[in-house]
C-alpha cells in the first residue's frame, strides 16, 4: 500500500510566488558578447600574429634539427693527435718542422691563446691508437681528440 509522503516531488518545473508560473532565467553571456565589435577584430589579429609566430618558430626550430642531422650524416667524423699547445707560436712551428722531418703530418692551429700541434687525420680513435703508442714516447701529454 502506497505510504504518504510528508515531502513532496519536484516536479520539471518548480513553482515560484509568481501564481505558479515557470519563468526561465535571463541567459548569461559570455565575456564575448559584451566585448564591443572593434575590439572583437582586434582580439582576431593579436590571436592571429600570437598564432602565425608560435608556428614560425615552430618551423625554424626543427629546420635547425633537420639541418643538423644532415650535416652530421654528410660530414664523416675526423680525429687527429693532439701532440702539443703552446703559447709561443715559433715553438710550435718548430716541433711542427720535427714531425714533418720525421715522415709525420703536421697539422698547427690556433685555439684561444694557445697554438695546438697535431699530428695526422683519423677516420676513427682506433686507427689512430698506434701511432698515439709511438708518440707518447716522446710527447707525453698526446691524446687523441675530434679535429
Amino acid at each position: 500500500m502506497p505510504e504518504k509522503q510528508e515531502h513532496s516531488q519536484f516536479e520539471l518545473f518548480s513553482q515560484d510566488e509568481q501564481g505558479g508560473q515557470y519563468k526561465p532565467k535571463a541567459p548569461q553571456y559570455s565575456f564575448f558578447f559584451h566585448i564591443r565589435g572593434h575590439e572583437k577584430a582586434m582580439l582576431l589579429v593579436m590571436a592571429l600574429v600570437l598564432t602565425g609566430i608560435i608556428s614560425f618558430s615552430l618551423g625554424v626550430e626543427q629546420g635547425k634539427r633537420l639541418e643538423l642531422s644532415q650535416d652530421s650524416r654528410s660530414q664523416r667524423e675526423e680525429f687527429t693527435i693532439q701532440v702539443a699547445a703552446f703559447k709561443n707560436k715559433q715553438l710550435a712551428l718548430q716541433q711542427a718542422r720535427i714531425l714533418q722531418g720525421e715522415g709525420l703530418t703536421p697539422l698547427v692551429f690556433a685555439k684561444g691563446n694557445y697554438i695546438i700541434l697535431c699530428v695526422g687525420k683519423f677516420s676513427n680513435q682506433e686507427s689512430a691508437q698506434p701511432l698515439l703508442i709511438q708518440l707518447q714516447r716522446t710527447y707525453a701529454g698526446c691524446r687523441i681528440r675530434r679535429l
